[in-house]
């Protein structure tokens, strides 16, 4: 019988294995290895004779709030300050912020890929039209279709606009 805590395995209060917690979380006994070095997630209880690290059921939720924050770009290290209580209401806006500008930059890269695509179907639907496609070999046709993808105007808008940014 082990004692944690001053309470014994056989109480209420139930320890998980790693294994047991990681596979609640839906994660691999090696990222929860991570976040432990990390000091993010800490076992409860590690037995010294076999290195068995042992996690409290309500640990999961702290796991589930760091996986939260992981889907949404935060990294290790800013969640291990978040974590810790050692992030200032003021370091937190400012993370909040970044991530913001980050996602919305994501968004219009997004949409400008999508209204490229757009413009390539269009434009692959007038090459495909021509009757000299038909008369093309297949390098010419190859290098005819990849002018299409790579020179459209939303492309020769986006690579200035990244220029003018560096």
């Amino acid at each position: 019988m082990t004692e944690v805590n001053g309470m014994d395995e056989n109480t209420d209060f139930q320890l998980l294995k790693i294994g047991e917690l990681a596979a609640m979380a839906g994660i691999s006994v090696k990222a929860m290895r991570v976040y432990e070095k990390k000091d993010i997630i800490k076992p409860v209880h590690v037995d010294d004779e076999t290195g068995y690290r042992y996690y409290s059921a309500g640990q999961l939720q702290q796991l589930e709030a760091l996986l939260a924050l992981q889907d949404m770009g935060v990294t290790l290290n800013e969640i291990a300050l978040i974590m810790s209580g050692q992030c200032s209401k003021e370091e937190m806006s400012e993370l909040v912020e970044k991530k913001k500008a980050v996602l919305q930059e994501l968004i219009w890269k997004t949409e400008a890929k999508k209204k490229a695509l757009d413009n390539i179907n269009r434009d692959f639907e007038q090459w495909a039209v021509n009757d000299k496609t038909a008369e093309m070999t297949d390098e010419e046709r190859a290098k005819s279709l990849a002018k299409l993808a790579v020179l459209n105007e939303e492309n020769v808008r986006q690579i200035l606009s990244e220029v003018v940014w560096l």
